[in-house]
């Protein structure tokens, strides 16, 4: 009976799913953003503002839709008081009418120090808690 018991709760138990699959820890910002690109002799232009940024991407509200696969070259203003980073790289992956995705597949180091250190800042306690841990310990 025991051992049913056990089979059983074993069979129930739900297996372990991480909250988020993304790889890179994300804070959700407002920062102006503008980009230019182009695919297939289709010129993409526009202006928007951030819903969310990491360091490997970031979630953009767009004046003007965009086609996925797209590679724009972005600049984003962050509100640290610094001057507006470039990235000449950003490859569109996800649309959803004016909002799209965009995954930086190029980062300079100078860029990425930077960009790491303005999302530790802004990181809330209240995400942090709402989530698994943002390490392992090997």
């Amino acid at each position: 009976m025991a051992k049913a018991l056990t089979g059983q709760a074993m069979r129930a138990r739900k297996p372990h799913v991480l909250k988020d699959s993304r790889y890179a820890e994300r804070v959700a910002v407002n920062c102006r953003v503008t980009y230019t690109g182009e695919i297939s002799s289709q010129p993409h232009a526009g202006e928007g503002l951030t819903k969310d940024v990491s360091l490997t991407g970031c979630k953009i509200i767009s004046n003007r839709q965009v086609t996925r696969g797209t590679l724009l070259t972005l600049t984003m203003a962050l509100p640290d008081g610094q001057s507006p980073l470039s990235f000449f790289s950003a490859h569109v992956v996800w649309v959803a009418g004016a909002e799209f995705s965009v995954r930086f597949m190029h980062l300079s180091q100078e860029n990425r120090k930077r960009l790491q250190a303005f999302i530790w800042k802004n990181i809330s306690q209240g995400a942090i808690d709402d989530q698994w841990a943002r390490f392992r310990i090997a």
